[in-house]
């Protein structure tokens, strides 16, 4: 299951489910150091892992995406 870190409160990080959207914050320590806003964490065996690739992705996709819609206001 896929969770994107939508922001950092206090002790805790408030994640993003792929699954059905939901959030749910978890204590900050269990997020993987170094790990940002916006990045996809991975969950397996009981632990958050960050996935470098699926966040490189979405983030071009998300990039891809505001692009094609300035170009559709500019016409």
């Amino acid at each position: 299951m896929f969770y994107s870190i939508d922001r950092f409160e206090e002790n805790f990080a408030v994640l993003i489910s792929d699954e059905d959207g939901s959030g749910l914050c978890v204590d900050r320590e269990i997020i993987p150091e170094g790990a940002k806003e916006g990045a996809v964490l991975k969950f397996e065996n009981g632990e958050y892992i960050f996935d470098p690739d699926e966040t490189a992705r979405r983030r071009k996709a998300l990039f891809m995406r505001t692009k094609m819609l300035s170009k559709k206001r500019k016409v």
